[in-house]
């Protein structure tokens, strides 16, 4: 392994130079310079010291571990993608839902393919309901769609009360009919 060293700040603010591994040769890395260019570089991107300082600290030491193995064709790009990289996990760590959402993202409209279902099954009922009979077709309309009673229904329409209960299962049932007839159809072809 090849001796490295880099340059550090010492208790009285002046430069020092520390090695690291060992071996030969003699590479400098200025530390500092680093570090100051990585907080600058944070700052500058709209965070606070104390993270920039907290994302310069662990770069620096990601590029000590780094040097140890290899050497970087350009330090400062290196530190600035760790760095970046930093950043990024440090927001997907603290951005994870912790708690209810302010409001509610849902939206009140149904979405377009229950439009279009919805359609397609109002005229398949229009197209079953004309092809009924008048006076079933009539009955139906009074019982499920201006919920009228049975009773009411049948002397509106001088019919027996059950008269009026056959005509509304004869009618669910032509409709029913009708549904399950497009389902299938819409299934094989």
């Amino acid at each position: 392994m090849r001796s490295r060293r880099a340059r550090t700040h010492d208790q009285d603010g002046s430069y020092g130079a520390i090695a690291i591994g060992g071996g030969e040769a003699d590479e400098f890395f200025d530390w500092p310079a680093v570090r100051d260019a990585i907080v600058a570089y944070v700052v500058r991107r709209g965070h606070p010291r104390h993270l920039a300082e907290d994302v310069a600290q662990d770069t620096i030491a990601a590029l000590i571990a780094y040097t140890d193995e290899r050497r970087p064709g350009s330090i400062y790009a290196l530190a600035f993608r760790i760095a970046a990289n930093r950043l990024a996990d440090h927001f997907r760590k603290n951005n994870r839902f912790t708690g209810e959402l302010e409001s509610d993202p849902s939206c009140e409209k149904p979405l377009p393919d229950r439009v279009a279902d919805g359609k397609r099954k109002l005229a398949i009922l229009k197209h079953a309901m004309s092809a009924m009979p008048s006076l079933r077709r009539e009955v139906i309309v009074r019982r499920r769609l201006e919920n009228q009673s049975h009773a009411r229904i049948a002397s509106d329409l001088g019919l027996s009360l059950s008269s009026v209960e056959k005509h509304v299962t004869r009618g669910m049932n032509d409709l029913r009919k009708a549904l399950a007839a497009a389902e299938c159809r819409d299934r094989i072809g």
